[in-house]
């Protein structure tokens, strides 16, 4: 794969530890997007997506994943190091674009670290 995927390393695999940031991370939501962050002490940031049945069928759901997938690899650099990112959409992504899903995930980034000042 190229430079326009998401790789293994920065993806959050079992469940175990995806429901340990629902458990032990702090969460942000906003209209779009709940996000869960966890420090995870690693040299990259991971995410986890769960894109509820609420959200609309399969075809709304994989277009969440997308657009959140695709926010989450584009702004590596300003999420940067150590984190783990549960992000569950809160509406349907009609009329969603990928700039209002950078705008949310980068507003609970900066939440956060407001909140850990």
């Amino acid at each position: 794969m190229g430079a326009h995927t998401l790789p293994r390393t920065r993806r959050i695999g079992p469940k175990s530890e995806i429901d340990r940031i629902f458990r032990r991370g702090h969460s942000f939501a906003g209209r779009i997007l709940r996000v869960h962050i966890l420090p995870n002490g690693r040299p990259e940031s991971r995410l986890a997506i769960s894109a509820p049945r609420k959200v609309g069928g399969a075809v709304q759901r994989n277009r969440w994943k997308r657009l959140i997938r695709e926010a989450f690899r584009l702004n590596r650099n300003a999420i940067g190091p150590g984190f783990d990112l549960a992000v569950v959409p809160q509406v349907s992504p009609d009329g969603v674009m990928r700039p209002d899903v950078e705008d949310a995930l980068l507003s609970a980034l900066a939440a956060y670290r407001r909140a850990k000042r």
